[in-house]
């Protein structure tokens, strides 16, 4: 199965209470905010551009300025992924976040089954240390032996008869 287009580019609010609210949301010299980096996805791909926030009103006021669909009912980014999916026909979003915020949205979007979904990145991080400050845990998983492109299957198989 091919990847589906998306439906729609979601664009993930941020809290108009903090200092740094109008370049993580619309930029600043020349690098995309989020909503700068959907609306050009948006354009791009020629569909619509969607939010979701029921609590702030500066960014509600936004999106109502900006022409931008607000379902107005989340509260959080789980409230926002949840709704994302739902207002989707096939599951297939186009999520645009920071991209300090954007393994959490990764991880949000994959705990609902949206493995249809997209996800890109503005070019403002929301926090001062941006992707580098990103912790991230993975639950256990094994690990398989690295095999070499140039190594034949004989060589691979005396390999891990002597480790």
């Amino acid at each position: 199965m091919g990847l589906k287009p998306p439906e729609f580019v979601f664009v993930h609010s941020y809290s108009s209470t903090a200092d740094n609210w109008h370049d993580v949301m619309l930029g600043t010299n020349g690098m995309d905010g989020r909503i700068g980096k959907a609306q050009k996805l948006a354009d791009e791909y020629s569909i619509p551009l969607i939010a979701n926030d029921m609590a702030d009103t500066r960014n509600r006021a936004l999106y109502r300025d900006l022409g931008i669909t607000n379902l107005a009912t989340a509260r959080n980014t789980r409230d926002e992924v949840v709704s994302a999916l739902k207002a989707s026909v096939d599951g297939a979003v186009l999520f645009v976040t920071s991209p300090d915020h954007l393994p959490r949205v990764v991880r949000d979007v994959m705990a609902e089954n949206g493995v249809h979904c997209l996800f890109a990145a503005s070019d403002i991080s929301f926090s001062p240390s941006g992707a580098k400050g990103v912790n991230v845990i993975e639950p256990a998983h094994e690990k398989y032996p690295v095999q070499n492109a140039n190594d034949s299957p004989d060589r691979i198989q005396i390999k891990s008869e002597v480790t």
